[in-house]
């Protein structure tokens, strides 16, 4: 321990000695400089240097020293070992993050350069389409071009053929014209040779004349004196006796009751025939068959039947509903002989009134019959008659017979200061034909103006149906409807729709002939989808299913005028634009009028 103290306290006095020394010189060396000199410092590194000296201990404590030096050099060699393997380290961090950075520069310039190389294959992908755009406009126009051509040389063809054919019905009327002066020229030379030979030999011709003349005047003037003759004796003959006398007057009276009694029969039998076989002058229409047997009792029919009967009508789908409804309850109230129910159908016009009744009487088993308030009003005292007439051969169908009165309105109107006696006693006619239930018939009012009615006679009808202008869904069934009667199956049935249409059974054979001999041509389509008849439904708001069936065939028209029977998606809707701008045309003329439409 003691060593120990003494080898510090020797290593301390070393080390103030040393730096003593060092103070001293750099003293010295800041006086050498400064021009001063401090003594001190080398004073107590001599006194620390005399102490060592004369300790007995002074050579351990330098070996202490060296020790410990060397200890400390292992030391500062360790700490620069340790401070080298870090420097080693940070080097090995370094070189990383070096290697790191340029991996992310590499990896960005990959990037960059995929995204360079998905740019420009874009611009060349768009340069591609650009080019294919042109091209394809290139060849529209070189088609449009070819069309233009095409349609050129068909006018040059047209325009050469009209002229070949205007010069060959000039020759012909030239030629015609020659032959009538041919003609002309050969009897005026025959008249003229006739006449000469008659004034050659005019002499024996009269003499002819007279000698016929004098023949036919001696056979005239013989069968007078014989008649005179025979008409005297018998006179005579019938004067002086009596029984002859009696027996021509009675023969004579016979002979005009027989003639009067003819005449009167004929007429009777006639009106009878008329009243049981014949159908009243009012009705414009109607299913009954008056020669071909009275008919049967309607039979039941099932839901699907009902709804097959009516699949062709487009209606409201609640409306259709209705109507189906009617139609069987119609067919059980006559099945069940009970009375019918009367109906008022009023909407707009062309919603589809008439052809519901019509069909409504199919579904039901009934006969039905059309007549038009527009007759009645002119009859004057004559209406009634005639109604009472329809009525009593409407009673006298077996099946049942519905009576659809179009216009009502037109002779059921408010009994008013202003109506005349004639149209006075037609309502009150038509009041008592309908004032009790009938178990005979089923009459249905149709009409624009339900207002304008008598109030009696809405009190009359059991069922009031509104008919509404068809919706988006409705037009568009519609428009299938008639696309498929007008265009698509044009020209496949015998005499085309109009055929279809036609009434009677001579109209039918004349549409059957028709069709042998060549019917309408079918129509070619080339890309009227159902998306243009959705779009036709869309812009046809405010038609009518009337409308919408004129509309269709003025498509079927427009084809017909078309190159080849054709019809496009881009033609129908000129027509649709065409069609809408005609109805709001005519929709400005109704309120440019000062009245409302109709309903």
């Amino acid at each position: 321990m003691a060593l120990r103290a003494v080898a510090a306290a020797t290593r301390s006095g070393l080390m103030l000695g040393v730096s003593g020394a060092v103070l001293g010189t750099t003293v010295a060396a800041c006086a050498d400089d400064n021009k001063m000199f401090d003594p001190e410092a080398l004073e107590r590194g001599a006194k620390a240097l005399r102490e060592i000296q004369n300790s007995p201990y002074a050579k351990k404590v330098f070996e202490q020293i060296k020790l410990q030096e060397a200890t400390k050099q292992q030391e500062l060699k360790a700490k620069e070992a340790e401070a080298q393997a870090a420097a080693g380290q940070y080097a090995v961090e370094h070189e990383k993050v070096r290697w790191e950075e340029q991996r992310k520069a590499m990896q960005q310039d990959s990037q960059q350069k995929a995204q360079l190389a998905q740019y420009q294959d874009e611009l060349a992908r768009k340069r591609m389409e650009t080019e294919h755009e042109k091209q394809r406009q290139r060849n529209a126009e070189l088609v449009s071009m070819q069309e233009e051509s095409g349609k050129r040389t068909e006018m040059e063809k047209a325009a050469i053929a009209q002229q070949i054919e205007a010069e060959r019905r000039a020759t012909e009327k030239y030629k015609a014209s020659l032959e009538k002066e041919v003609q002309r020229e050969r009897a005026l030379a025959e008249a003229e040779g006739r006449a000469e030979e008659r004034r050659r030999n005019k002499d024996i011709y009269r003499e002819e004349l007279q000698m016929k003349l004098e023949e036919d005047r001696r056979r005239l003037v013989d069968a007078i004196n014989t008649t005179f003759s025979n008409l005297g004796s018998a006179a005579a003959s019938l004067l002086t006796d009596r029984d002859k006398m009696l027996g021509a007057v009675g023969g004579l009276s016979l002979l005009a009751l027989g003639v009067y009694s003819a005449r009167e029969g004929t007429r009777s039998a006639a009106k009878a025939f008329d009243r049981w076989f014949g159908t009243p002058k009012l009705v414009r229409e109607t299913s009954r068959r008056p020669l071909a047997g009275r008919g049967s009792a309607p039979v039941e029919k099932s839901v699907e039947e009902v709804k097959r009967d009516f699949s062709d009508i487009v209606l409201e789908p609640t409306l259709q509903d209705h109507v189906r409804s009617l139609a069987a309850l119609t067919a059980n109230v006559k099945r069940h002989g009970a009375p019918f129910r009367h109906m008022l159908f009023y909407g707009p016009p062309g919603t589809g009134k008439t052809m519901a009744a019509k069909r409504l009487a199919k579904t039901s088993g009934m006969d039905y019959a059309i007549l038009s308030g527009g007759d009645v009003a002119p009859l004057g005292g004559g209406a009634v008659t005639q109604l009472h007439e329809t009525f009593d051969w409407a009673e006298r169908s077996r099946k049942g017979l519905l009576l659809l009165i179009d216009e009502a309105d037109a002779f059921l109107s408010r009994r008013g200061g202003n109506l005349s006696e004639g149209s006075r006693a037609a309502i009150n006619a038509f009041l008592y034909r309908t004032g009790e239930q009938s178990r005979d018939f089923c009459v249905v009012l149709a009409t624009n103006r339900p207002s304008d009615l008598d109030p009696a006679v809405i009190d009359r009808t059991d069922e009031a149906i509104e008919f509404c202008l068809p919706e988006a869904a409705e037009r568009h069934k519609i428009l299938q409807v008639y696309f498929d009667l007008y265009v698509v199956k044009a020209g496949t049935v015998a005499g085309g729709a109009g055929a279809a249409t036609s009434r009677g059974m001579w109209a039918r054979v004349k549409a059957a002939l028709r069709g042998r001999k060549g019917g309408p041509d079918t129509i070619a389509v080339k890309d009227v989808t159902d998306a243009d008849l959705w779009w036709a439904a869309e812009r046809t708001e405010g038609f009518s299913g009337r409308e919408l069936a004129k509309f269709m065939t003025s498509v079927q028209a427009m084809a017909y005028g078309s190159h080849n029977a054709e019809l496009s998606s881009a033609m129908f809707r000129r027509m649709v634009d065409s069609k809408v701008k005609e109805h709001g045309k005519r929709r400005s003329f109704i309120e440019a009028g000062g009245g409302d439409a109709p309903y």
